[in-house]
């Protein structure tokens, strides 16, 4: 099941929860990623990334004007 609850949680809390970052993606392949990490069967849990805040190259979000989103993941119930 994809988690995107409000407020965001801080990497920490998110550790402490049990989540680990599985990927920063977004668009078509942020579909395909939540859908083999939950047929795995993984909990999932989703965090919006501004891309200016990103270390990495974020020129394909960024001229595609999708959104970019930092993939948690943790072992289901």
């Amino acid at each position: 099941m994809c988690d995107t609850p409000n407020p965001a949680k801080t990497k920490e809390e998110l550790e402490n929860e049990g989540w680990k970052q599985a990927s920063v993606t977004g668009g078509q392949h942020l579909q395909r990623t939540l859908q083999m990490y939950e047929e795995l069967g993984f909990e999932v849990h989703l965090e919006e990334v501004n891309p200016n805040s990103c270390g990495h190259c974020t020129a394909c979000f960024s001229s595609g004007n999708e959104k970019m989103y930092r993939v948690y993941t943790r072992p289901g119930a």
